[in-house]
This record gives C-alpha cells, structure tokens and sequence, in this order.
C-alpha cells in the first residue's frame, strides 16, 4: 500500500487525496470513461466531503448532502450519478482496507425516482427548420456536424473523434476503433453522409490544410471539447430549444421505424449491445403496424358487396 495511506486511526486520508491518490489511478485503468468523473469530483464532491477523513464521513452528511442537490434544482439522474461515485469511491476505501476506515457508509442508499425516458424525435419540417438555423451558426464546423449526427444515428463523442482513416469510401463505411460497448462499430455511409464528408473534406483543406480528425475545431486543428453554445443558440432560432444532441440519433431511430425498417436493423445501426435497449422505439413499429392492419378495411372495403 503507498506510503500516502497512514497507518494511525487518528490520521486517516481525507476524502480528496483517497479519490486522487488511489481512486482515479484504478478506475481510469478498469473503466474506460472514469476521466468523466472528475468533473463530478471537483464540482460537486471535493467541495464538500473533500477535507474531510473518510471515517468523518456518515449517512445523514451524505443525507444532507443529496437533499441539499435536490433542493438547489440538481435533477434526480444527476443526484444519483454523485450517489453512485460517493458509493464506488467509499467502496474502494473498504475494500483496501484503509486504517481507520470499517464500514462504507454509503452503502444501502437508495436513488431517487427518475422520470422515464423522455425521447424526442424531429418530425421532417423540424429538421428542415434545424439544419435552416445551423446553416446560419457562427460556428464553422456546426453545419457539418448536427446534419452528419442526424444522418448517420452516431453518438456526438464518435463523430467528435472520427478520423479520416476511420473511413472507406470504397466500402461506404465508417469505423469506430472503440465504441461505448468497447469494441469497434462499423457503421454504413449514406450517399447524404458521403456528401457531408466531401464537404467538410473541401472546407478543412481549405481552411486549415491537412487533418486527421474529420470535425476538427479549425482554431486548435483537435477535436471540440464542446459544441453546447453555438448549438443552443441554432435550437432556440429554430424553435426547438428542448430538443438535445443526442435527441438527433433518437430521430435517425424513429426514421428507420417510420420507414419500416425493423427493430434488429435499428439496433445494429445504432451499435446496441443489446435489442432490450432498441425496444424504447417499438411503439414506433406499432403505429407503423397499426397503419399497416387498416390496409385490411380499405382492402375488405372495397370488394365486400353492400348487405
């Protein structure tokens, strides 16, 4: 065990050189989006239970703690992501055996009640007033971005770090090294998302020369840590200020239902690990199957002679 844990119960490590010192090091070796954390850790965590020794730290300040988020307007899902980092961090600390530290206080905690999914999809006019507005953006790399995502059923962070190598045109097919599941994701190309490439191909070369990555910030030649403000303002001139980015690949979803494709082809377009996940469109299919049942009348309706 390194030297930073102290081995006196009247010295026990503080919450933040725990997280900092042993914590991270293994979640960023064991899971592979750990580096999200951080900001959960130092906005929310560190502030509060940072200073203090872990075996200072018990159910009712964990108690105040998330009462205090949910009073201050923190959604559920958000309280319960800080819920889940306090427990995983706390667990670790027991499972190293820290001296001074017995028992995981978090432990037992239950979440809050979030409300079910909320998917929105872009009907055909929304989308036509969206691209309309991204069109107008400031930010030169917008109009290539929103209208790849919406065509393509991608996750942002995948089109974010898509590099020209990732891509054949030959094959028409896009790989993703490592996708949320872990493994690579290939993913076909529209003649639409074909025609964005070759677009954003011209204008990057234009601009700033050769580049690897396909979206790149063209001030910095890297990917866009974040694209929230030129894409809020585009949503709100369009009308649709609820609508998310992740909202567009929930759109790519329901346009495939719409068009009738099957859920199986939704779910390996989409890159699920699982069909349970792609079922969150099946009431799609059933107002395409129930459209598809009243053929039968206007087919019986025509040829059944009158009583």
């Amino acid at each position: 065990m390194s030297d930073t844990v102290h081995r006196h119960h009247d010295s026990v490590l503080n919450y933040r050189r725990f997280v900092c010192d042993h914590y991270m090091p293994h979640a960023l070796a064991t899971r592979r989006a750990a580096h999200q954390d951080w900001g959960l850790f130092y906005n929310h965590l560190f502030p509060v239970f940072g200073d203090m020794a872990l075996n200072e730290i018990n159910r009712p300040a964990i108690t105040a703690f998330l009462l205090q988020k949910r009073q201050a307007g923190f959604m559920a899902s958000t309280c319960n992501r800080l819920l889940a980092r306090l427990k995983a961090t706390l667990s670790y600390a027991f499972e190293m055996e820290i001296p001074g530290f017995d028992k995981n206080p978090a432990r037992g905690f239950r979440q809050f009640r979030e409300p079910p999914h909320r998917d929105r999809f872009l009907t055909p006019d929304e989308a036509r007033r969206l691209l309309l507005s991204i069109d107008q953006s400031e930010s030169p790399m917008l109009k290539f971005i929103i209208p790849f995502l919406l065509m393509t059923g991608a996750r942002k962070s995948e089109a974010m770090k898509a590099e020209w190598g990732h891509v054949d045109f030959a094959t028409r097919q896009w790989v993703v090294p490592v996708s949320k599941s872990g493994k690579p994701r290939f993913i076909p190309l529209s003649q639409g998302a074909i025609n964005i490439l070759l677009d954003v191909q011209k204008f990057t070369l234009k601009t700033m020369g050769e580049c690897k990555f396909i979206f790149p910030n063209i001030t910095t030649g890297k990917p866009y840590t974040q694209l929230f403000y030129p894409w809020d303002i585009a949503r709100k001139r369009a009308g649709l200020a609820d609508v998310r980015i992740h909202d567009l690949r929930h759109s790519f979803a329901s346009a495939l239902v719409n068009e009738g494709m099957t859920l199986y082809d939704v779910k390996e377009l989409l890159g699920h690990a699982n069909i349970a996940t792609t079922q969150r469109y099946a009431h799609l299919s059933q107002q395409r199957l129930m459209e598809a049942a009243s053929k039968a009348d206007l087919h019986y309706n025509r040829r059944l002679p009158d009583a």
